[in-house]
């Protein structure tokens, strides 16, 4: 070896070695100052103010029974927390009122977050066993979003936000990715990593787009009328939209588009695996399980006067809805569960034009006739 060659060697081992060094002493420094933190998967409520959780962490009355209260937990999403609602009025309180009122002796406890699907609901179930009991869990499901909810590896509009997801091989359901609280999945123990992954984020859904089935595919071309509604919503306010992506069933559409695409089928046959997890769950603790969801009285005007089938416009692309195709897919999904459609008859229900949650009125009708959907289930007080 001639003494360039040497030197060329010589120098890049330098370059390598001073490389190491720095590198270690870089990941030393992070380890010390603890950073950058791991990113937690899940979550469990949005509702800032401390004084109106219990002790599980969610929006709602401290978890107090006695031995002879029946014990009725409250399962769901935004809807059970209920920001719209005065503390008092939350719809674990109307309910405990209502039932309470035609001489039951009920206490109504609430596991509901902001954008949480059966998944994560699942999973604040198991924690609720660990300490307390249950005599009756009420699953209030939201037929828009929990199933692609349940799809999905992390939250909108920005997929990396992660969340625990189960998935199923064949007819096998497995996960949870990670519990929630817990870091995610790929989050390294180096915290060089970490501060790449930070810098250059890597969103799970890239991964996730693999492992399930393909989207619904819109149609290219169409000569028949349709509908420009979702582009108007679209040009007139561009971030309406950020929420849904119709190019991944990610959307609040899904469960109308027909016809079904495998992804749809693969979410519908994920969430009733969940449903049924929950409910073996609640019977294994001796409890009685049911879900309900509500159907709005202008819904069901439009299944009697509208077409059975409206073509959409957007971006070019054209996407077949039917509300055919939502009532089978609802049938599917909840079929052999103890469940109840609550109609929505209150006419202005909406928190907002913006806001499609149920306001203080709205909530207040729909557990008033929820409570006396429920109330037969319940034994009479000894």
């Amino acid at each position: 070896m001639d003494s360039s060659t040497r030197m060329t060697l010589y120098g890049v081992l330098t370059v390598l070695l001073s490389t190491l060094v720095t590198l270690g002493v870089a990941e030393t420094v992070l380890q010390i100052l603890d950073r950058p933190k791991p990113v937690i998967s899940g979550w469990k409520t949005s509702w800032p103010y401390e004084s109106e959780k219990h002790q599980l962490g969610f929006r709602g009355q401290p978890i107090r029974y006695s031995d002879d209260d029946y014990v009725i937990v409250f399962l769901g999403d935004s809807q059970v927390e209920a920001r719209a609602c005065a503390f008092e009025w939350m719809p674990e309180r109307r309910l405990e009122f209502y039932l309470n009122s035609v001489g039951k002796k009920v206490r109504v406890f609430s596991l509901g977050g902001w954008a949480t699907g059966t998944d994560q609901q699942l999973l604040s179930l198991k924690e609720y066993y660990q300490r307390f009991r249950a005599d009756m869990v009420i699953l209030w499901f939201t037929p828009m979003n929990d199933v692609w909810n349940n799809m999905f590896p992390s939250n909108v509009p920005d997929d990396r936000a992660p969340k625990p997801t189960f998935w199923l091989k064949g007819d096998q359901l497995l996960g949870p990715t990670e519990m929630t609280g817990q870091p995610a999945r790929e989050t390294s123990a180096l915290r060089l990593v970490r501060l790449w992954r930070k810098t250059f984020p890597w969103p799970r859904e890239r991964e996730w787009a693999q492992l399930i089935p393909a989207p619904y595919s819109p149609l290219n071309e169409y000569r028949g009328h349709a509908e420009d509604d979702w582009q108007r919503k679209l040009d007139s306010d561009p971030e309406s939209l950020q929420w849904e992506n119709f190019s991944t069933d990610k959307h609040n559409k899904m469960l109308y588009l027909t016809p079904r695409s495998p992804r749809s089928q693969y979410g519908l046959d994920l969430t009733r695996k969940l449903l049924q997890e929950v409910e073996k769950i609640v019977t294994s603790h001796g409890g009685r399980f049911a879900t309900f969801w509500v159907m709005p009285n202008d819904v069901m005007l439009n299944q009697k006067t509208e077409p059975a089938e409206v073509v959409h416009v957007l971006n070019g692309k054209y996407f077949k809805t039917s509300d055919a195709q939502f009532n089978e897919n609802m049938d599917y999904l909840l079929r052999g569960l103890n469940t109840f459609v609550v109609p929505l008859t209150v006419a202005l229900w909406r928190v907002g034009p913006e806001d499609e949650h149920l306001n203080e009125h709205a909530t207040d009708q729909i557990i008033k006739d929820l409570a006396a959907e429920v109330v037969n289930l319940i034994p009479g007080r000894h």
